[in-house]
C-alpha cells in the first residue's frame, strides 16, 4: 500500500491546516454512554459491538453502570478552556452528544463551552441527526458529524433507508463544516447519495471519513466495488476524504476540509 503507517488514536483529531500545521488532537467526554445498541455482523458471522462498549466495559470505574447509561460530568466542562494550545477536540468519544436521552440543558452547556474556546477546533460526532438543527447555528469553530446509520444487526436495506433520512436532516444542519463518518463501510452507500443527487445540487456534508469494519484486532475490508465506487462519487463532488488507519487501499487520502 502507497502510505505510511498512521498514527495510533483517532487519527482526524489530528487536523491539518491550509498552512502544512498540525493541530495536536484530543477526545472530551462531559457526557458519556450510549443507548443506540450498535452492532455489527462480520463476513466470518462473528458479532461485533461498538469501539466505545467495549472500552467501557473494561474500565468499569468510569462506567459503573454500564454503557447503556447516561454519565453527566460537568467537573470536565473547564477541560478546554485550560488547554490554550490550539487543538482538534473530539468531542464525545465515548457518548453521543446529541443523544435523544441527554439533556438539552446539557447540550447548551457544552456548547457554550465550545464557542468559548475558540482557539480549538471541536468535532461531534452523532447517530441521532433529527435532533441536531434543534442547536442551529453551531459556533463556528465547530464541525458537526454524522455517523452512518448502524442498529442491533441492522440490515443492509435498513441502512440505506435511514441513510436518506439522515441527509434530509444534515441538509438543516448550520455548521461552518458538516462531515459524515462512513466508518465502518457496511453496506454500499453510494446508490444512496447518487439518489439525493438527482433532486439536489449538492451533498449535505463537506468532509467525509471512510473506513474497515472491526472485531479486537481483526480488521474486515468493505468491499472495493463499494469503495471505489464511493471514492469516485465524493471525487467528483469536490468532498475531500480522510481514511481511517485500518482501511486498505492504494490510493491513500487523509485529506482535511478547508474550514
Amino acid at each position: 500500500m502507497n502510505r505510511q503507517k498512521p498514527p495510533k488514536g483517532i487519527e482526524w483529531t489530528r487536523i491539518r491546516k491550509a498552512d502544512g500545521t498540525e493541530l495536536p488532537g484530543y477526545t472530551w467526554n462531559p457526557t458519556g454512554g450510549c443507548f443506540h445498541g450498535c452492532t455489527w455482523r462480520m463476513p466470518d458471522g462473528s458479532i461485533t459491538e461498538c469501539y466505545a462498549k467495549t472500552i467501557a466495559e473494561r474500565f468499569t470505574s468510569g462506567y459503573p453502570n454500564g454503557f447503556e447509561h447516561h454519565y453527566w460530568r460537568p467537573h470536565s466542562l473547564d477541560a478546554p478552556r485550560k488547554l490554550k494550545i490550539p487543538a482538534g477536540i473530539f468531542v464525545g468519544s465515548m457518548a453521543d452528544l446529541f443523544g435523544h436521552w441527554v439533556p438539552e440543558e446539557q447540550i447548551r452547556q457544552v456548547l457554550a463551552v465550545m464557542e468559548e474556546a475558540q482557539q480549538h477546533t471541536f468535532q461531534t460526532l452523532s447517530k441521532f441527526p433529527i435532533r441536531l438543527p434543534e442547536f442551529n447555528p453551531f459556533p463556528e469553530n465547530v464541525w458537526v458529524g454524522v455517523s452512518l446509520p448502524a442498529g442491533h444487526l441492522m440490515s443492509e436495506t435498513g441502512g440505506a433507508r435511514a441513510l436518506k433520512a439522515y441527509l434530509k436532516h444534515m441538509k438543516r444542519i448550520e455548521a461552518s463544516v458538516r462531515f459524515m463518518s462512513i466508518e465502518p463501510l457496511w453496506f454500499d452507500v453510494a446508490p444512496v447519495f447518487e439518489d439525493w443527487l438527482k433532486t439536489e445540487d449538492k451533498l449535505p456534508f463537506e468532509w467525509a471519513i471512510i473506513g474497515a469494519a472491526s472485531n479486537g484486532s481483526r480488521v474486515f475490508q468493505p468491499s472495493e466495488v463499494w469503495t471505489a465506487r464511493l471514492i469516485e462519487l465524493l471525487d467528483r463532488r469536490n468532498v475531500p476524504i480522510f481514511f481511517k488507519g485500518n482501511l486498505e487501499w492504494d490510493d491513500w487520502r487523509d485529506v482535511f476540509p478547508s474550514s
